[in-house]
């Protein structure tokens, strides 16, 4: 057994590469920049070179390996479905994919095309559909908490159920070492409380002691300042449509996945926080 983790300097494939690691699992760390990757890792971890832009890094990558942790990362011109052909072709005996909750429901995003092609490739799955990450609070969400503390989105009053990519990473990770028992299954995973922002405000607060607040912008006024701070108009684009299904009160759902998978209550938004506060002080 060797496991092939695509996403590895993301929020999820990260933390897959060491769960594994941590059950001494064979594991190589697919990344754009090898070299990179060594300079700021260091000799912890296997890595190989793959770009889903690139055909030629595809054979590479694949070699030696019989299990995908499969994410679909930034970019374009990416050519999963020829990568899906050459997998199928290598012999791989499962992919697990990180997709998105609800997906079933969003047929305009890249989740539910990929979900169909692996399907199409006959290569026994897992498909990991992921809640609201609370690594997002630690991500493009963190340099407004820390500078002016405030969360600055255009999210509105909906609740989330907030989903640790810990959690995601070990249900994953599972799933590719037992992989008769998650064969072609499909696994919801989110916390098990959905909060509104000003509700993760108040526990912001209490946790690190500093009042952070929500401040609630328009769709309007959010891109407007992003834009003007310098942040990639693209981009913002983005996590304004990430938070748009909270807004519209969609994202509210809880599911139990977790706990049938694991056996355990997953993480809650007060752990995370208690664990990552030195990120926003």
């Amino acid at each position: 057994m060797k496991i092939l983790v695509t996403g590895f300097t993301g929020k999820v494939g990260f933390w897959v590469a060491n769960n594994l690691k941590y059950r001494n699992i064979p594991t190589v760390c697919a990344v754009r920049n090898v070299e990179q990757a060594m300079a700021k890792y260091g000799s912890g971890y296997e890595f190989v070179r793959l770009d889903f832009s690139d055909i030629s890094t595809f054979d590479e990558a694949l070699e030696r390996v019989d299990r995908i942790f499969l994410m679909y990362p930034p970019g374009q011109h990416l050519h999963f479905d020829v990568f899906l052909e050459k997998a199928r072709e290598k012999g791989i005996k499962h992919i697990t994919y990180l997709s998105l909750k609800d997906v079933q429901f969003m047929p305009f995003i890249h989740h539910y095309k990929m979900e169909k092609w692996i399907k199409k490739s006959k290569i026994p799955y897992t498909f990991v559909r992921a809640g609201y990450f609370m690594q997002n609070l630690s991500d493009f969400l963190c340099k407004e908490i820390k500078e002016r503390h405030r969360i600055f989105v255009s999210a509105g009053n909906g609740k989330t159920s907030f989903v640790d990519t810990r959690d995601l990473a070990e249900v994953s990770a599972l799933s590719l070492t037992e992989i008769a028992k998650h064969r072609n299954q499909i696994y919801v995973i989110t916390g098990n409380e959905a909060l509104d922002f000003y509700e993760v405000a108040a526990l912001m607060t209490e946790v690190l002691g500093v009042k952070i607040e929500y401040t609630n912008p328009s769709i309007k006024e959010f891109k407007q300042y992003m834009t003007q701070s310098g942040v990639d108009a693209q981009f913002v684009n983005v996590v304004a449509g990430i938070h748009m299904p909270t807004k519209l009160g969609l994202a509210k759902g809880i599911k139990h996945d977790y706990m049938k998978v694991t056996g355990k209550n997953p993480t809650t938004i007060r752990q995370y926080i208690e664990d990552f506060k030195q990120d926003w002080l």
